[in-house]
């Protein structure tokens, strides 16, 4: 089943700022379901960041204390489903039909592996629907943990060997004060603008680098500015947007 995977960055929908707390771009996701509806063709996966609906959750409980307290994953993963459910509206508003997959039940993370139920999204897509996941906090080894959106977008590629994997972002690569449309990641001049005054636990676009690096030899992968009207209409009809990750 050949699929093509949209990750939608928690910082494009979301507003990050330090200490705010659940507050979505609602007229971007908006925008964006509409791109989605537009230029729909074949089968597609969407996953989400958290953003504001889930760093600072974690960063109010800790990540030591959110392993066993489950209190805080309650409060985490229902700020993360809220977060799906606008997402889902806006697509359905839209036109189309998108199914909810919460990492929270779906997934868990066993000795460093992600761990999942292919067959889910098979069905659903087989039937018609857009699965739309999300980051959110799964079990594993040594109680909770976050399982980021980037984790998930990587490894639904690996599983179903999608041949394009898209990164919408709220900012671009840079490399020497210029945005690039090609970037290897053996690359050390990147360039990231991030501040103490975003709140980021899973790692900002070093991290998300680090993890694509994993599938960049096998899918074409594009790393682009999801602010900019059109980029995601055109990563979807399949255009090269924003910067073709090398591995």
């Amino acid at each position: 089943m050949e699929v093509t995977i949209l990750k939608l960055g928690g910082a494009l929908i979301t507003n990050k700022r330090k200490g705010v707390f659940d507050r979505a771009r609602v007229r971007i996701i908006e925008r964006i379901a509409e791109e989605i509806a537009d230029s729909l063709s074949g089968r597609l996966i969407i996953i989400h960041g958290a953003g504001s609906f889930g760093h600072p959750y974690v960063e109010k409980y800790g990540m030591e204390e959110l392993k066993r307290n489950i209190h805080g994953v309650s409060d985490t993963h229902l700020a993360c489903e809220r977060l799906c459910s606008i997402v889902c509206r806006a697509l359905i508003n839209s036109g189309v039909s998108p199914a909810p997959i919460h990492p929270f039940s779906a997934f868990r993370v066993e000795r460093g592996r992600i761990i999942f139920d292919r067959r889910i999204f098979t069905r659903l897509i087989e039937e018609g629907f857009i699965p739309v996941t999300h980051g959110d906090v799964v079990s594993g080894d040594d109680g909770w943990r976050v399982l980021s959106g980037d984790d998930i977008a990587v490894e639904l590629a690996v599983s179903f060997g999608a041949r394009r994997v898209g990164f919408a972002t709220n900012t671009q690569i840079v490399l020497n004060g210029r945005k690039v449309k090609e970037f290897s990641i053996s690359s050390s001049s990147l360039t990231e603008s991030r501040s103490s005054r975003v709140s980021d636990v899973t790692g900002g676009m070093q991290g998300k680098l680090k993890k694509v690096e994993r599938i960049a030899g096998s899918s074409e992968v594009f790393i682009f500015s999801g602010l900019k009207r059109g980029s995601i209409s055109a990563f979807l009809r399949g255009e090269s947007v924003g910067t073709r990750i090398l591995p």
